[in-house]
């Protein structure tokens, strides 16, 4: 808050992917007045500590899910791509060389220990009564076969936000749609953040 109050910004918007979904949700709800609008991308904001016990994911082991989240090794690193993709078929084929270049430059390895700790930590003591609920309009957009947080994940968070939650889900997509459909997400973006009378608003659905 304190650069963008150093630049002068008083009001602006959220998009919060996966593990930023979570950040965003907090600064929304801490900085009400300054925040305009959300959305929350694939974000398990309303995930409670008995999910880990009844098997809502499907690695209910929070150690090992950690492992996968931020990968030290190429088998971990392919773990994670079976997770995170729809079809991860054509990504699994990539050499290993080239997943071990992955991880040694484009994921950092500093801080993984931390890394770890603060996924881990993401359940703990959490019950959806007890999260706030957003006075923002918040759009709330998930991939329709989502391994890392599944879809239920994003219908629960759109129940307690009650009228300022809508939740869109992108057929065929995983966890980084993203990735795999940029243009659909860009266009859900785009309506949803600057909206004018030519465009269609954001409505709740499949596309």
């Amino acid at each position: 808050m304190r650069a963008l109050e150093a630049q002068s910004v008083k009001r602006f918007s959220l998009v919060g992917l996966s593990y930023g979904g979570f950040v965003g949700y907090r600064m929304a709800a801490m900085y009400g007045d300054a925040v305009e609008k959300v959305v929350i991308c694939c974000a398990a904001v309303c995930v409670e500590e008995k999910d880990m016990r009844d098997g809502v994911f499907r690695v209910s082991d929070l150690e090992e899910a950690a492992k996968i989240l931020v990968p030290e090794s190429v088998k971990k690193l392919r773990e994670l791509i079976g997770y995170i993709f729809y079809k991860p078929a054509l990504a699994r084929l990539v050499p290993p060389c080239l997943l071990h270049d992955f991880i040694e430059h484009a994921l950092t390895k500093n801080n993984v220990k931390e890394k770890r700790e603060m996924i881990k930590d993401i359940p703990k003591d959490r019950i959806v009564s007890e999260i706030p609920k957003l006075t923002q309009k918040t759009l709330i957009i998930w991939g329709e076969h989502d391994q890392v947080f599944p879809l239920e994940m994003g219908k629960r968070l759109e129940k307690h936000l009650g009228d300022n939650g809508k939740l869109v889900v992108i057929k065929r997509t995983g966890h980084i749609f993203n990735f795999e459909k940029p243009k659909t997400y860009v266009k859900l973006l785009k309506s949803f953040l600057i909206q004018t009378k030519q465009q269609v608003h954001v409505s709740n659905g499949t596309v």
